[in-house]
């Protein structure tokens, strides 16, 4: 019996999704460097998505000396969609992960049509069973160049990492969070409203080939290519949504693939914490500085102290909080100005989230 549900092919399921949206062609490009270990993991998550799948996959193995290509072509004759195998030895000045993604996208892009809908994600990971169910839902609801989504660590591997760390990530991820809520009510974004979240994980992207081929693929760095190609799409006039119930899982192994990355990232962190959080989150003065002045991605600012997180969070919670007293304010005297017939209920400048996918 297949790990796959052939009869949920091609329904749009509980979601409002539109026939135009599910009928352009999807493909996935899957960047892999010695990934026998996971590959099927990642292939028979993608065969088993519920109602919407791939038509084709793109597994692009590049610089691998384990058994990833072997472990595909076993596979591939029991998928539901179409394997391009691409193999690929780049010289160690050129090889990078960001190079990787950046030629697996390309070749995806090759093979689909102009309206197609290119998705990547990465080779250790699994993605959740309505991923592109969802990710097709933010297309059609937020009318978006591209969809992010959120990278989660496998359960049974987030259990090896010392708690400490766990408390360490939950603050810096409820940091971010606030900033965004304070973004999302200064400077409301129609087509990412709130909730929403702030990553760009390249685990997770789905973006128009319009788009796509509008702003040269992904940027050629050798890492933080996901960050790059957001600013990218920004900076090209390419809306994006940040799906919060869109997510993949991903292994919390301490030897990645990619310089710079989670696992470097994880395995530097059980040695040392870093003395300073993520860089791509700053103060809220800088985060308000930047509404004001409508400048677009991310401004060269200090980084943010691990110990000094606690006081950034504390401001960003008061700044939400005078926030709510001003919309308050604002709904008595809306209510005051209107006559006995004609009194409306207020309605907050993010009232998008109260219908947003997945919130209650």
């Amino acid at each position: 019996m297949p790990w796959y549900d052939d009869s949920m092919h091609l329904t749009a399921g509980h979601l409002n999704i539109s026939q135009s949206i599910i009928r352009r062609y999807r493909i996935v490009a899957i960047p892999a460097c010695n990934e026998a270990v996971h590959i099927a993991t990642c292939l028979k998550a993608l065969a088993a998505q519920q109602a919407i799948r791939p038509h084709a996959v793109v597994i692009w193995i590049n610089n691998s000396t384990d058994g990833t290509l072997q472990c595909v072509e076993a596979l591939a004759p029991r998928l539901p969609f179409t394997v391009h195998v691409r193999t690929v030895d780049y010289a160690a000045s050129e090889a990078s992960a960001g190079r990787a993604r950046r030629d697996a996208m390309a070749c995806a892009a090759s093979l689909a049509p102009e309206d197609a809908l290119l998705f990547t994600t990465d080779a250790d990971g699994a993605v959740a069973p309505d991923w592109m169910r969802r990710t097709l839902a933010a297309f059609a609801r937020y009318k978006v160049g591209a969809v992010f989504g959120r990278a989660l660590l496998f359960p049974h591997e987030a259990s090896s990492i010392p708690a400490h760390l766990q408390v360490d990530d939950d603050a810096e991820q409820a940091y971010a969070a606030a900033l965004e809520r304070i973004s999302a009510q200064l400077a409301p974004d129609w087509h990412d409203p709130w909730p929403r979240h702030a990553e760009h994980s390249g685990a997770s992207i789905a973006v128009t080939r319009t788009a796509w081929a509008a702003v040269g693929g992904i940027p050629d760095v050798a890492s933080s290519e996901d960050r790059a190609f957001y600013q990218a799409l920004r900076q090209g006039g390419f809306p994006a949504r940040h799906a919060p119930d869109v997510f993949v899982y991903v292994s919390a192994r301490v030897v990645g693939r990619a310089r710079g990355g989670m696992a470097e990232t994880i395995a530097r962190r059980l040695i040392a914490q870093d003395p300073f959080i993520d860089d791509a989150l700053e103060t809220v003065a800088e985060r308000m500085r930047r509404i004001r002045r409508h400048v677009i991605g991310m401004t060269v600012h200090p980084p943010i102290r691990r110990a000094d997180l606690p006081r950034h969070h504390a401001r960003a919670l008061r700044v939400l909080a005078r926030l709510q007293r001003m919309r308050d304010a604002a709904s008595m005297s809306s209510a005051e100005q209107a006559g006995p017939d004609d009194t409306m209920p207020f309605v907050p400048r993010d009232h998008a989230a109260i219908h947003a996918p997945g919130t209650p």
